[in-house]
C-alpha cells in the first residue's frame, strides 16, 4: 500500500470513528436538551400556575382567581389579560394557560356545581379578515366552500391535488408569515427548507394569491406617507418608527402596520360579539356569563339548564355578528366559523357541533 493510500485509508476509518462518536454524541445531547426543555416547562407550570394558583386562593380566602382585563394593554386593540395586582402580584394569567395534552392545567379551572365551560374559538380568523380587506376572492373562496384553507393553498401552491403532510404545513406557515411580516429566509428557517425552495414558495403564494399583495404594498406605502395605519373599524396606530434612518426600525414599522390592520380587526369582531352575548344574556335574565376572552376565543359558564339558550346566542352573534351589522351596518365577504368546546371545565371539554345554528349537546 502507498503512503497516500495507507493515509487516505487512515483518513477514512479517523472519519468513521468521528461520524459514529458523533451520532452517539448528538443522541444524548438531544437526549438531555428535550430533558432541559421539558423541566423547564414543569417549572413554569408549577411557579406560574399552580402556585401563583394556590398563591391568589389564599389572597381572596375562597376557590377563585382573578384577572386583570385591559382595553389598552396592546397596540393593535385586542383585550389582554394579565395577573391582577393587590398587594402583591398574584402570579396567575388566565389568558397564558397553555394546551396540553399530557397533564392540562386548564383543567384546574373548572365551573360551578352543575355548570358547564364553554370555550369558542374563531376558527383561521386573521387570515378570513386578511382575505376580506385584500379582496383576495381566490382564499374567499375557499372560506365559503367549507375548504381546509392550508390544504386548498397547498394545492394551489404545488399545482397538484394530492398534497402531503408538510406541503400543508408549508402553505399554512406561508400564511401566517405574511400575516405577521415574515419573508423566505423566515420559512427556511421555520420549516427547515432551502432558502432557494423559500423564495420559490413565497413567489408562488404571490401568484396563488396577487391582491394580498397589491394589499401589503397599499399598507405600506400609506404608513410611509402618513405614519400610521387604520383599520375598516376606525382604529388607527401611529408608526413614528416609519420615519428611522435605520431600515431594520423602518421594516418593523411596516410589519406592525400590517399586522395591525389585520389583528386589530379580528379582535373588534371578537369584542363586538362578546359584547352582544353578553348584553343579550343580560336582557333574558340568563345566569350564563363570559367569564374570559383569550385571543381570538370567548369563554363562557353556563348552568345545564340554560346551555341550549347560551350556545344558541354564542353561535349566533359570533358566526352572524348581528352586532356589527347593527352598529357598523357592515357585512363581510367571507362566512365566519368557530369551534365550540363543552366541559365542566376549561381543560377538558368537548366539541360541540351546530345544525343551523342549533347546537347538538351531549353530555
Amino acid at each position: 500500500m502507498s503512503k497516500w493510500a495507507y493515509r487516505d485509508e487512515n483518513k477514512r476509518i479517523s472519519e468513521s470513528v468521528i461520524s459514529k462518536k458523533s451520532k452517539k454524541d448528538l443522541m444524548q445531547a438531544r437526549s438531555f436538551i428535550k430533558g432541559l426543555l421539558d423541566l423547564r416547562k414543569s417549572e413554569k407550570l408549577t411557579k406560574t400556575y399552580i402556585e401563583g394558583t394556590k398563591k391568589a386562593i389564599k389572597y381572596n380566602e375562597s376557590d377563585k382567581i382573578y384577572c386583570d382585563f385591559r382595553f389598552d394593554g396592546t397596540a393593535t386593540g385586542r383585550l389582554s389579560c394579565a395577573s391582577y395586582n393587590a398587594k402583591e402580584p398574584m402570579g396567575v394569567s388566565f389568558h397564558t394557560l397553555p394546551r396540553e395534552t399530557e397533564n392540562n392545567i386548564r383543567s384546574i379551572f373548572s365551573a360551578p356545581k352543575d355548570w358547564y365551560f364553554i370555550a369558542a374559538d374563531y376558527a383561521a380568523m386573521e387570515l378570513r379578515v386578511l382575505s376580506h380587506i385584500a379582496r383576495e376572492y381566490a382564499m374567499q373562496k375557499a372560506f365559503k366552500d367549507g375548504s381546509d384553507l392550508h390544504t386548498y393553498t397547498a394545492q394551489l401552491l404545488f399545482r397538484k391535488e394530492k398534497i402531503t403532510k408538510q406541503e400543508r404545513q408549508i402553505a399554512k406557515t406561508v400564511s401566517f408569515l405574511i400575516v405577521y411580516g415574515g419573508g423566505a429566509y423566515n420559512l427556511s428557517e421555520t420549516m427547515g427548507i432551502s432558502l432557494g425552495h423559500a423564495e420559490s414558495v413565497i413567489q408562488n403564494y404571490e401568484r396563488v394569491y396577487p391582491a394580498i399583495f397589491d394589499y401589503m404594498n397599499h399598507v405600506n406605502n400609506f404608513v410611509k406617507e402618513n405614519g400610521y395605519a387604520y383599520t375598516i373599524f376606525g382604529r388607527k396606530r401611529n408608526l413614528p418608527d416609519i420615519q428611522s434612518k435605520d431600515n431594520k426600525v423602518v421594516n418593523r414599522a411596516l410589519r406592525q402596520g400590517l399586522n395591525f390592520t389585520i389583528q386589530s380587526t379580528a379582535s373588534d369582531i371578537l369584542l363586538c360579539a362578546l359584547t352582544g352575548i353578553f348584553k343579550r344574556y343580560k336582557e333574558l335574565g340568563l345566569q350564563a356569563r363570559p367569564v374570559a376572552t383569550v385571543h381570538d376565543s370567548i369563554e363562557i359558564v353556563s348552568p345545564k339548564e340554560e346551555l341550549k339558550e347560551a350556545l344558541e346566542i354564542l353561535y349566533d352573534e359570533m358566526v352572524n355578528y348581528p352586532t356589527i351589522k347593527r352598529i357598523f351596518n357592515m357585512t363581510f365577504d367571507i362566512p365566519f366559523a368557530i369551534d365550540v368546546e363543552l366541559g365542566q371545565s376549561f381543560g377538558d371539554g368537548k366539541e360541540v357541533h351546530f345544525d343551523n345554528g342549533i347546537p347538538k349537546i351531549e353530555i
